[in-house]
């Protein structure tokens, strides 16, 4: 049986070009900071696109459930999201294409941000998580695949028992995490996959590989969680608002403990393969 995954001495510029014969492939850079995939900017005559190939079998079924997701959640909120087509190699590998969205993430512009500014951020990041936790998923077909966890922590349990050492991860068996599935959810919505313009506004939200069924502080957590401190009052005071319901401060704080372990088993086992320094 062929392997579901890349590795980073293949063919890929004759991958690229195959993968799109109506357009004249200009330029093609690798994106380093890729760790569950290979990432390459590709630049053509058509504008500049994003190729995702899955570094292992786990990461290449998820790619096949990002593409689904986005899919779902394309136009259903008030705010941009990566149209992804999923495309196969000749040995029926998946990747994945999209279009480069204009923006920059969050991540790279904390510094940046005035007060009022945050307080903006804060409330469309709370206004994106609240419309999509408020869709209807018990109506809607959303995932056709079945082989990898569509309940998030399922998809975190397979995810580290896969990739993290005993030792790191000691801390999920014991976790407090809230157990309630009752909404949709990015799964990895940290500042990296909030992307803002020029004006320093929100313009899209990216990245739907975690995604799945979970709990609302699942999102909440982990965004708060990966932001200054400057950020949390003000996503938990606008999700309030939007949710006209308070939010549980330690069932919240449970979530970013989980998630920052997480974050930190994950990056040691990024080291230890050498593509975190």
């Amino acid at each position: 049986m062929s392997k579901e995954f890349f590795e980073v001495d293949e063919n890929f510029e004759e991958i690229i070009k195959e993968a799109m014969p109506q357009k004249e492939v200009k330029e093609i850079n690798i994106i380093s900071t890729g760790w569950t995939n290979i990432v390459f900017n590709v630049k053509t005559n058509e504008g500049e696109f994003f190729f995702r190939f899955p570094r292992d079998e786990f990461w290449s079924r998820t790619i096949v459930k990002d593409c689904e997701f986005s899919e779902f959640i394309n136009g259903k909120t008030d705010f941009t999201t990566a149209e992804l087509k999923l495309n196969r190699d000749k040995e029926g590998r998946p990747f994945s294409i999209h279009k480069k969205i204009e923006g920059t993430a969050l991540a790279d512009k904390f510094n940046e941000l005035s007060i009022d500014e945050i307080k903006q951020i804060s409330n469309d990041i709370a206004k994106f998580m609240y419309q999509m936790h408020r869709l209807n998923y018990k109506e809607e077909k959303i995932f056709d695949i079945n082989n990898i966890g569509l309940d998030l922590k399922d998809f975190l349990d397979e995810l580290l028992n896969r990739h993290v050492s005993n030792e790191d991860m000691g801390f999920w068996k014991r976790s407090l995490h809230n157990d309630e599935v009752e909404c949709i959810v990015h799964g990895d919505l940290n500042s990296s996959n909030v992307l803002i313009n020029e004006d320093n506004k929100v313009v899209a939200f990216i990245d739907f590989g975690f995604g799945g069924y979970g709990n609302k502080y699942d999102d909440i957590g982990r965004i708060i969680g990966r932001s200054p401190e400057a950020f949390k009052s003000e996503i938990v005071k606008s999700y309030e608002k939007f949710s006209n319901s308070q939010i549980d401060e330690k069932t919240l704080n449970n979530s970013i403990e989980t998630w920052s372990n997480i974050d930190n088993a994950y990056i040691n086992y990024m080291r230890k393969i050498g593509i975190y320094e």
